[in-house]
Parts: structure tokens; sequence; C-alpha cells
């Protein structure tokens, strides 16, 4: 019963967050997408399929990445182990994170900028809307699925690896931090 009220508070918690992470993002990508040039707009659009397929590698990656290898590797100093050995010992939270909250925004607001992008070209160009509509939603919806197969597979097989890079990203700052107090 403990173990289903966890996870329980812990969907409800999720919710929230990708509700609101959703209207954060949504607001600022549709405020700025309409301003800048149709070029921009389909580089951004790239850049938020590419974030929503590599998110779902590092959640896959979490999931599959071995905690001996790093506990080893932190007992010898390596640098990001300790925050990787955390993502691992956290892997349900972080792939529901990075698979669900990050991975599933990205989804939404890709095919929703390609909407915004559909009608610009409409506009823009008197191109029949439904076609071109079913054209770059199929195309992005294809990019996103092939993306996230490929790298899965990727997330799999290189676990370990991935799981460090993301644990010497995350201990950067703190890093940072550590040089700059020196000075």
């Amino acid at each position: 019963m403990i173990i289903i009220l966890k996870n329980f508070k812990e969907s409800i918690i999720t919710t929230f967050l990708t509700f609101f992470l959703t209207i954060v993002v949504a607001l600022i990508a549709y405020l700025w997408i309409e301003t800048i040039p149709f070029l921009l707009a389909i580089l951004i659009l790239f850049i938020i399929i590419s974030i929503g397929v590599i998110a779902d590698m590092i959640g896959v990656a979490a999931v599959a990445a071995e905690e001996e290898s790093f506990h080893a590797k932190a007992a010898k100093k390596v640098f990001g182990a300790k925050k990787g050995l955390f993502l691992v010992k956290h892997a349900n939270r972080v792939t529901s994170f990075m698979n669900d909250i990050v991975g599933d925004i990205c989804g939404i607001l890709s095919g929703s900028l390609g909407t915004v992008i559909v009608i610009r070209i409409a506009s823009n160009w008197q191109a029949p809307k439904s076609w071109l509509d079913l054209l770059i939603l199929s195309l992005i919806a294809s990019i996103t699925v092939g993306g996230k197969s490929f790298l899965k597979s990727y997330g799999l097989h290189k676990a370990n690896e991935i799981i460090l890079v993301v644990g010497k990203i995350l201990a950067s700052p703190a890093l940072l931090r550590q040089v700059l107090k020196k000075h």
C-alpha cells in the first residue's frame, strides 16, 4: 500500500510539473516562433525534436546502466561518476522525467510548432493547408520516431558511457563553483 501511495504522489507531482513546464515552454516558443524568420523557426523545430530524442535515449540509458560500474568509477574519483551513480540509483525518476516529461513535451511542442509553420507557409505561399499539414506533421512524427528508435538502441548498448557523460555535465556547475571559489 505504501508503494502505491508513493507512486501516486510521484505521479501527481509529475502531472503538475508537466502541466506547468508545458505552459512555460509553449508560451516562450509560440511567442518567439511568430517573430523569427522562417528558416530559424525550422531550425528551432529540429532542435526541439532533437532534445526529445536525446532525452528519450538518456532515460533508457539510466535504466540500462550498471550501478556497480558507477560505484567503481566513483571510488576511483572519476569526474561525473557520483552524479552518474545518482542517476542510475534513481533510474525510475530519471526515465520518467526524461522520457515522459521532456520527451512528451518536446513531442507536443514539435507538433504544435509544425502547425504554426504550416500556417505560415500556407499564408505566405498560398499552399493548400490540409496537404501541407499532413506532410509536415508526418515528417515531424517520422523524424521523432526514427530518431528515438535509433538512439534507444544506442542508449541500451552504451548506457554506462551515456550516463557518465550526463553525470559529467551535471557535475560541471559544481566544478565551476569550486574553481571560482578558489579565485
